[in-house]
């Protein structure tokens, strides 16, 4: 290996730990936690060092959502063969269990914690899993005109990390109606009785 290879995959290396240690430190913490200096102390390398490779910390929040995204995306094209309406539920489904495998992330990437700056940016991924979403809904109801689908695409957002999101505040505490809640039937119903109103 040149030290030209070696030097790419030290950066390399160190961009991804840099990542990795914000993570970890939002994990303990929370977002509002995370500063470059700590990320720093958690890296052993000087707060300079970390500058090279991100301007400044919303750099590494906007990099791990963007993963993050990009990860979603990924589990929704491995849905792409189910038939529309089966579809629409499963990507409701993977969201609820991305948000609960990935939560500190989860609430990053949709402006739970912070992240302020993707609610005005479309971002390529963001755009990429909304025309999937949007696609899938003119294949169950194709007389919808756009207007419509951008509607009902806002809809099924609504529904899906409205859901997410209350079910993160309720975690622990109580539930909706008489018994034991199960959140993924919860938000599998509610997805359907939205498809239905389509239909």
């Amino acid at each position: 290996m040149s030290s030209t290879e070696r030097k790419a995959r030290q950066k390399e290396a160190l961009r991804t730990g840099i990542l990795q240690a914000a993570r970890k430190i939002a994990l303990k913490e929370g977002w509002q936690a995370v500063t470059i200096r700590k990320i720093a102390d958690e890296v052993e390398y000087t707060p300079p060092i970390v500058y090279e490779h991100f301007a400044n910390k919303e750099a590494v929040f906007y990099e791990l959502a963007m993963e993050g995204f990009d990860a979603i995306r990924g589990l929704l094209e491995a849905e792409a063969d189910a038939d529309p309406a089966r579809r629409l539920v499963r990507y409701a489904l993977v969201h609820w269990q991305y948000a609960i495998a990935n939560t500190e992330l989860y609430k990053l990437m949709f402006g739970i914690e912070t992240l302020p700056s993707l609610a005005t940016e479309r971002p390529q991924v963001v755009m990429a899993i909304g025309g999937m979403i949007k696609r899938t809904i003119l294949e169950i109801a194709p007389a919808l005109g756009e207007q419509e689908v951008r509607e009902l695409f806002f809809q099924w957002s609504c529904i899906v990390h409205g859901f997410i999101t209350m079910a993160l505040i309720l975690q622990g505490k109580s539930t909706p109606g008489e018994g034991e809640w199960q959140p993924e039937q919860f938000l599998e119903r509610a997805t359907l009785r939205f498809i239905k109103s389509l239909q």
